[in-house]
């Protein structure tokens, strides 16, 4: 996109009205957040991507989330093994919005990854870029694609003023919005939905660890950190209060394996 005419005080405010004209509740103020990126650099797709400490999770939102894609996140887009030089930096504290073929050192060596080749495989792109919303271990970042050239300095200058807005409307949105479905299982990783879902048809530790194929001792670690996201302390207050926040309604995405 052309550096030409680029007001970065009018992108905020589309922003923000963008996000406040949205029906008022966590989802479709995400989904909001995700189309003006989209709009402001020229994109077709966008994803929420959540760290967890044995991976991440990537969440489809806005255009491009077809239902063939969807269901394959899993397989293209969630750390398995080896770095990730587009999201390893995030997790360990790195804030800059960058790209995909910046951050792997070149767009030769970025179009030879197998990210880039499951990227255009599953959405039709072949450029990434990532806005960081928060870092560490549970970072989150919006993650934006589209097909052809590289994304401009001037892209990543957009992003840069209008990623203070998108912390903030987040920091808004979590504590506020604790009953959103939407943001609620953002916050909790595919693994601890498929425990959690176990948990509700009625399975003990071990069942539950049977079936998703862990240790029970994984079993109670999941167990404890869904019951510190739902702020509860026991397992039927747990189920109670998932169903309650419609976690329980149908399946969210393909739990994690490992």
């Amino acid at each position: 996109m052309s550096g030409e005419g680029i007001d970065p005080y009018q992108d905020v405010v589309n922003l923000v009205a963008q996000v406040a004209d949205a029906p008022a509740h966590a989802a479709s103020r995400l989904e909001a957040m995700v189309e003006q990126l989209i709009e402001l650099t020229g994109s077709v797709t966008g994803l929420m991507v959540q760290g967890a400490p044995d991976g991440y999770d990537v969440h489809a939102i806005g255009r491009g989330a077809t239902s063939t894609a969807r269901s394959r996140i899993s397989d293209e887009m969630r750390i398995t093994a080896g770095p990730d030089p587009l999201i390893d930096p995030i997790r360990d504290g790195d804030l800059r919005p960058t790209t995909a073929a910046r951050a792997y050192g070149g767009q030769e060596i970025w179009a030879a990854s197998p990210k880039c080749t499951g990227s255009l495989e599953i959405w039709g792109i072949d450029q990434a870029a990532a806005l960081p919303v928060r870092g560490g271990e549970e970072f989150v970042a919006f993650l934006i694609g589209r097909r052809g050239s590289d994304y401009t300095r001037e892209d990543l200058e957009r992003m840069r003023a209008v990623q203070p807005a998108i912390v903030g409307l987040i920091g808004i949105l979590e504590p506020l919005h604790l009953d959103a479905p939407a943001l609620r299982i953002a916050q909790l990783t595919a693994r601890e939905q498929e425990v959690l879902r176990l948990l509700a048809d009625g399975h003990k530790a071990a069942a539950i660890g049977h079936r998703a194929g862990c240790s029970q001792r994984t079993v109670h670690r999941h167990l404890s950190n869904i019951y510190d996201k739902l702020d509860v302390g026991d397992r039927l207050t747990a189920v109670v209060r998932a169903q309650q926040l419609g976690l329980l309604e149908h399946d969210q995405g393909t739990p994690r394996h490992g």
